[in-house]
């Protein structure tokens, strides 16, 4: 007997920790999914929100946006770890994509591209290092994310210039090694790059533009002593995952992310650094 089940049209999971999210999340949302029905199409996307132990009206906005967007998924953790809550969105989707973003740092053009160029790569990464010109991190914010990708690249031969940010995802090739990964807060996303590259999966870098709306949430120094404690933590796990076969990291301009973004709306190109959708 034949199954009559239809196949999910949901093409892209736009998976979101968030926490403590109240001021912007409604208004944000609204932002990304209208981006996501130009994209994507409308249908084919869904939410996929993990609150990491929110102590505001976080909760009671995610509600509001799944009666606005029914496809809407929402998970929770009791603790605010931005590693296990992003596991926890990803280990749940079934969706053949997942978009990796925070509310705050959402960039059309990084998404148009990388949708237009699916067949090429396994991962899309969108890299706030690339190109100082849309670049707007405080100087010792980025004093501090050179330092941690110069690390990266000493001690554990990444050649990528970002393991942050948002990132588009092959599922079907991502999910086994996600699988693997042991990390958690901000580095569990660093350890599945790191393994996709020793994997010799295609990867993609696009420069993203970067600006600081709202103060950091930890004091620098707390945050550079965990970020030393897991980076230590990182290359011992890391020592054991060897080299597959070449390192296939691919870097391309905002040039290329923001005419792809001309394209989807029809308009002539403009690659100025000023104009950045």
């Amino acid at each position: 007997m034949t199954s009559t089940t239809e196949p999910s049209p949901v093409r892209l999971a736009a998976v979101l920790p968030i926490y403590n999210e109240e001021d912007i999340l409604w208004d944000a949302a609204a932002k990304i999914a209208a981006d996501l029905d130009r994209v994507i199409g409308a249908g084919q996307w869904r939410f996929v929100f993990i609150d990491n132990g929110s102590t505001d009206r976080t909760p009671e906005i995610v509600a509001k946006i799944r009666r606005q967007w029914p496809l809407t998924v929402s998970l929770s953790l009791s603790y605010p770890n931005f590693g296990d809550a992003l596991r926890k969105g990803l280990e749940h989707t079934q969706d053949p994509w997942a978009h990796i973003i925070c509310p705050d740092e959402w960039d059309t053009p990084f998404l148009a591209w990388a949708w237009e160029n699916l067949d090429r790569y396994d991962l899309f990464i969108g890299t706030k290092m690339a190109d100082p010109t849309i670049n707007q991190q405080h100087w010792y914010r980025r004093l501090l994310s050179w330092g941690l990708n110069s690390l990266l690249a000493y001690l554990l031969y990444h050649s990528g210039s970002d393991t942050h940010g948002p990132k588009v995802l092959r599922l079907e090739k991502m999910r086994p090694i996600i699988e693997k990964c042991v990390m958690s807060r901000g580095q569990f996303d660093t350890e599945f790059v790191l393994r996709a590259a020793r994997e010799g999966l295609r990867i993609a870098e696009v420069p993203v533009v970067y600006e600081e709306t709202r103060p950091p949430r930890n004091w620098m120094i707390t945050k550079i002593r965990r970020n030393i404690y897991d980076l230590f933590r990182l290359c011992r796990v890391m020592k054991n995952v060897p080299f597959s076969g070449y390192v296939r990291i691919h870097r391309w301009g905002r040039e290329d992310a923001l005419m792809a973004y001309d394209r989807l709306v029809g308009k002539e190109p403009d690659a100025t650094p000023g104009n950045q959708a």
